[in-house]
Parts: C-alpha cells; sequence; structure tokens
C-alpha cells in the first residue's frame, strides 16, 4: 500500500506506473492485477484506503460541544488541515482523485464521497442551535447556503494549489484568515 500511495501522490494516476509500484512493493505484475485487475482498480482501492484513513484520524479529533453552525464549521476547517499536514501523500491522492483524474474514475470518485457524506455528516449537524439564526431566515436554507459555499471554496483551493500541495500547508495562516473573513459574512447576514 506504500508503494501505491506514494506512486499515485507523487505522479497522479495517468503518469503512475504499476512497474514502478510492483518493483517498489517486491511482487510480481501477475498478483497485483490478480486481486486489482487494472491500474483503475487499484487507484479506487487506494482512494477508498486513504478515505478510511482519513476518517479513522479525522475521528482523534472530536468536535466540541458547541451548537453555533459558524464555530462547529471552523473546527472543522482546522481539522481538515491538521489531517492535510500529517497525511500529505493521503492529500496528494484526494486532491488528485477529485480534481485531474479521467471522468469515469472521478464520477465514481464523487459517488464514494457522496455515500461517506450522507453516513457521516448528520451527526455533524446534531445539537445546532438553530436560535441564532435571524428571524425570516430559514436555518435548513442557510445551512445549504454554508455547504455549497464551503464546496465551491474547497474548489477553489483544489484548483489553486493542485500540485502545490506543501505551499498549502505554507500558507495555512492566509487561508484561515481568508475562511474566517468569509464565515463572518455569511454570519452577519444570517445571525440576528
Amino acid at each position: 500500500m506504500d508503494a501505491c500511495i506514494h506512486e499515485f501522490a507523487e505522479k497522479g494516476y495517468e503518469k503512475a506506473s504499476t512497474n514502478t509500484i510492483v518493483k517498489e512493493a517486491g511482487i510480481s505484475k501477475g498478483i497485483l492485477f490478480h486481486y486489482f485487475q487494472n491500474k483503475r482498480g487499484l487507484f479506487l482501492y487506494v482512494v477508498d484506503y486513504c478515505i478510511l484513513t482519513i476518517v479513522e484520524e479525522y475521528n482523534k479529533y472530536p468536535l466540541t460541544g458547541t451548537g453555533d453552525i459558524f464555530q462547529r464549521l471552523s473546527e472543522l476547517s482546522v481539522i481538515k488541515l491538521k489531517l492535510t499536514h500529517a497525511n500529505p501523500e493521503i492529500s496528494k491522492i484526494m486532491m488528485e482523485a477529485l480534481g485531474n483524474t479521467p471522468a469515469d474514475i472521478r464520477s465514481e470518485i464523487e459517488r464514494r464521497y457522496s455515500q461517506l457524506s450522507s453516513e457521516y455528516m448528520p451527526a455533524f449537524f446534531e445539537e445546532i442551535d438553530y436560535s441564532k439564526f435571524r428571524s425570516g431566515v430559514n436555518p435548513s436554507k442557510a445551512i445549504e447556503i454554508l455547504m455549497l459555499f464551503l464546496e465551491a471554496l474547497g474548489d477553489k483551493y483544489m484548483k489553486n494549489y493542485l500540485g502545490k500541495e506543501q505551499e498549502l500547508l505554507q500558507n495555512y495562516n492566509k487561508l484561515m484568515e481568508e475562511y474566517n473573513e468569509y464565515m463572518e459574512i455569511l454570519k452577519y447576514g444570517m445571525y440576528s
């Protein structure tokens, strides 16, 4: 698995070589393809492994019991950056998987992300204090706007830092400052 992660992280899906993987892993190509059939199957397996690793790591950082959706989202963002810093090759693979793979593979990975989100996100929204929203603001619509915004912001960062993951980590304070500024604007429009 280490050889696969390293090769896909360094070269991306298209340029990764199964010859390099088998050489580094000390196995035969026949064994590799016996279990994974092709490079696509291997890559999807590696992505699944990376997702599970990130979920396990994420579970080590429990969120505080705050009912404030903005504080909870900020905590989640800090955890994501910590995980990116602690797992740089896995983070590179995840960015590659969502931003730079052939369409059929990307759609399969997006399906897996969606499935994971539907499993884990409901717990994230438990015990939110909806009384903080201004009168006339539908809390479910406000949260939907927040999630759409965060998805778009994530896409922006993925495009800007694809292949430059170390730079992403070096700009942590700048990114958090920008993130907090956006959140303050949204909070001003949503909270009383």
